[in-house]
């Protein structure tokens, strides 16, 4: 087995590796035929290695796909995890050129500019991901084992482009409508056309992610990766909307009490609107399919946002107290040390007040709620994080305080140089600790609480042999159940059992006093629980 996993890593990086170097020299001879052979002549070079890469990658590339493919006819090649990651890398890497590609070359043509290596690149790169698609969805060669890995991450790159080109258009707008108060945020391009070129980006990272989210069917995928990536977009949504509101609260605060220009105080705004706007409404949007993923991953989603509202208002805590203590140094200039104080409050403000709504640290805990794997995961996560980085800022303020001590002439330092070197760890400790202590104490008080972990021997793990397809049952075994699942498909079987055998396996699970079974499932007859020998408590 450990032969054949490094013989597959190494055919499968040279695939990898031949197919790009392909690519990259078809791209570049189709450039020269759409250029009009402008580039043939002044660039000779460029002709000769696309002319290396083609003669050369292309036929090496292809034969070892045809060696591979034969392979590919085993069931056990088809379910090594090294052919679905290489097919998921392979298809995220040429949607990311092929968008990447596009985008440019349609947003220069909005200015009249012809851009003939990104057109080609594109269409090359587009058919390498039509390739790879069409192997996913082959029954020849469909990867068995994380079969939905390619599509989720593509989905996952399309709403990243579509929300950053919404989020750049908007700032964009609200850059022109600010211009006759800040005549500084104009861009030296046409408006409509800094609006256009970032609506670009939006347009195709929209029809990306539509195109796998609903046609290839992401957002029904039942696997542990969905839900993780679900819970990482309603985090890194909730993380953008949260910072856009922060900088929002800052260029109102700092034109009520700041003396800066208006241009200089404004620049800001149109990027942390859109970020605000579009982040805001991918959280929500994401926020409304938690409900079909069980609370489990409604609970993981709500800890994910609590965590990301508790680092930006640890760190304003820690900026209001760098400063503070920057007004003991008067060697600063009053003009930063307000600007610092008011970042610091804006972070402080939205961050408090995310975390509270989130987290609701006044709400009473059940014993349920305490006894939460996912909730004492993250409690032991933030006062450890916390732990961690307060060492390491104790140290730091160590090293300066013992830097400007050993300095000559340190003590005549002291009252300035040494303000001015730990203000920025000394906040930063100060959030930190208040973090630590907190999430310390409420994790004493949820073991206090949390029902006695002690129980009478019952199953803990399952192997569950079925048919194909039957990823969903296993699913719900695991929720009805509470216990871990490893799912074995048989290569000859293609009708999987029903729900309704779900919950008759649970059932006769929890009559078992093994902690572990074997379940065999078969549509057309009765599942079989074996309890496995030696598993008793």
């Amino acid at each position: 087995m450990t032969v054949a996993v490094v013989r597959r890593l190494i055919v499968f990086a040279l695939l990898f590796a031949l197919v790009s170097i392909a690519a990259v020299g078809v791209a570049g001879l189709l450039e020269r035929v759409i250029g009009l052979g402008s580039v043939l002549v002044t660039d000779t070079a460029g002709l000769a290695r696309a002319l290396a890469f083609v003669l050369i990658g292309a036929p090496l590339a292809v034969l070892v796909w045809r060696w591979e493919r034969r392979r590919l006819a085993e069931p056990l090649e088809r379910s090594s995890l090294v052919w679905s990651v290489y097919l998921a890398a392979m298809t995220l890497t040429s949607l990311i050129f092929a968008v990447a590609l596009a985008a440019s070359a349609i947003a220069a043509g909005i200015e009249g500019e012809w851009r003939p290596s990104e057109a080609a690149g594109a269409v090359v790169w587009a058919g390498v991901w039509v390739w790879h698609r069409r192997m996913r969805r082959s029954p020849v060669t469909a990867p068995t084992r994380l079969p939905a890995l390619g599509v989720e991450l593509s989905a996952l790159f399309g709403l990243v482009v579509a929300a950053v080109g919404a989020g750049s258009a908007l700032a964009a707008l609200i850059s022109q409508a600010l211009a006759p108060v800040a005549p500084v945020l104009l861009d030296s391009r046409p408006w409509y056309t800094a609006v256009l070129q970032p609506l670009v980006w939006a347009a195709v990272g929209a029809v990306v992610w539509w195109w796998h989210w609903t046609r290839e069917q992401a957002s029904g995928t039942p696997d542990a990766l969905a839900r993780v990536l679900l819970v990482i977009v309603v985090a890194g949504s909730a993380g953008a909307a949260l910072f856009g509101i922060g900088t929002v609260l800052l260029t109102l605060l700092r034109l009520l009490f700041d003396d800066d220009p208006a241009a200089e105080i404004l620049s800001p705004l149109g990027a942390a609107a859109g970020a605000a706007l579009v982040g805001a409404i991918i959280c929500d949007a994401h926020a409304r399919m938690l409900s079909a993923r069980g609370p489990r991953v409604r609970g993981a989603a709500r800890l994910a946002v609590s965590g990301v509202a508790l680092i930006g208002a640890a760190s304003g805590f820690g900026v209001v107290v760098n400063a503070l203590l920057a007004e003991i140094d008067v060697t600063l200039l009053a003009d930063d040390t307000r600007t610092l104080l008011l970042g610091g409050l804006s972070a402080l403000v939205v961050g408090t007040a995310a975390w509270w709504g989130t987290w609701r640290p006044g709400r009473a805990v059940t014993e349920e709620q305490s006894g939460d794997i996912a909730r004492r995961v993250y409690l032991v996560v933030v006062f450890g994080a916390s732990a961690v980085v307060a060492l390491v800022t104790l140290l730091l303020i160590g090293f300066r305080l013992f830097e400007v001590l050993l300095a000559a002439g340190g003590a005549s330092r002291m009252q300035g140089g040494l303000i001015e070197r730990i203000r920025a760890p000394l906040g930063l400790l100060s959030a930190t600790v208040l973090v630590f202590i907190y999430h310390f104490v409420v994790w004493r008080r949820d073991r206090a609480i949390a029902p006695p972990t002690s129980r009478a021997p019952g199953i803990e793990r399952v192997v569950l042999v079925a048919a194909r397809g039957s990823a969903p049952l296993a699913q719900r075994i695991r929720e009805l159940g509470g216990v871990r699942v490893t799912l074995w498909e048989a290569s000859d079987d293609r009708t999987p059992a029903t729900e309704a055998d779900a919950d008759e396996i649970v059932r006769r699970l929890h009559a078992l006093t093994a902690t572990r079974a074997l379940v065999v499932a078969g549509a057309g007859q009765a599942p079989r629980v074996i309890p496995l020998a030696g598993s008793a408590g």
